[in-house]
């Protein structure tokens, strides 16, 4: 009995004084941890689509997609990305573009954000759908939970995200490449 305690307590002190030997690191690097047993990456944006529209795409591109916007609007963001925003506007679905220049044909997207059923991902989760859809299309990825946010992560501070109601329906689909 006494072997066994002080074993445990031995044990225990090598944990406290050394967290790598649990597998714990002072490097903030999660995917180096030894414990993250987890497959599973960070998702990949750049493969992801929501309405048939994906990230870096260019306005001819929407345009050839969606049709003619209800509005676009260009704005410069001095304070987050100091670039030119070009906002195009659907019904249901609003596409943001970053461009250095305020010529909306060079802007690039960098945010999708739809409200609406028509405008599924790439793998058919819709807005309207219930949360435990995207839970399995996309259980491949690292996710996180908040509220009612079902968020997949990039490396850029960006992701896609599920938003749903308090019954588990999404309500809103929100994908971003990177974040300032």
């Amino acid at each position: 009995m006494f072997k066994k305690l002080v074993s445990g307590i031995s044990l225990g002190i090598l944990f406290i004084l050394n967290p790598a030997a649990m597998g714990e690191s002072n490097n903030l690097d999660f995917d180096n941890n030894v414990l993250n047993k987890s497959n599973k990456n960070a998702i990949d944006v750049g493969k992801i689509s929501i309405g048939n529209i994906k990230l870096g795409m260019k306005e001819r591109d929407i345009i050839r997609i969606l049709g003619k916007p209800k509005s676009r609007n260009i704005k410069y963001d001095d304070v987050c990305y100091g670039s030119y925003i070009t906002t195009w506007k659907y019904n249901g679905i609003e596409i943001e573009g970053l461009s250095t220049t305020n010529n909306p044909r060079q802007s690039e997207v960098h945010q999708i954000i739809t409200l609406s059923p028509r405008y599924p991902t790439e793998k058919g989760v819709k807005v309207g759908d219930g949360i435990s859809k995207a839970r399995k299309s996309y259980s491949a990825f690292i996710s996180r939970v908040n509220g009612n946010n079902l968020a997949y992560s990039n490396d850029a501070y960006g992701g896609l995200v599920f938003s749903s109601s308090t019954q588990g329906v999404i309500r809103t689909i929100r994908l971003l490449g990177a974040s300032c």
